[in-house]
């Protein structure tokens, strides 16, 4: 399969732990996706879970606001 170059993206360069390699590497075979490819998915995820995590007090706050108008209702 070749992979079509996206000019938006940019590289990054890390150092990781022999055990993620190799568990990067045991994914990589298992699932037939790059291992860079399962960094950026797993960076996705971390995101939108930080991103909901911060969301959550707001999302508390709408939730406590409804239930005090069903009240008065």
């Amino acid at each position: 399969m070749t992979e079509k170059k996206d000019k938006t993206l940019v590289r990054v360069n890390t150092r990781i732990s022999p055990q993620i390699n190799e568990w990067l590497d045991h994914k990589s075979k298992e699932t037939g996706v790059s291992k860079s490819a399962l960094i950026h998915l797993a960076l996705e995820n971390h995101i939108q879970q930080q991103t909901m995590v911060n969301e959550l007090p707001r999302i508390y706050q709408e939730i406590s606001k409804l239930k005090e108008a069903a009240k008065q209702s």
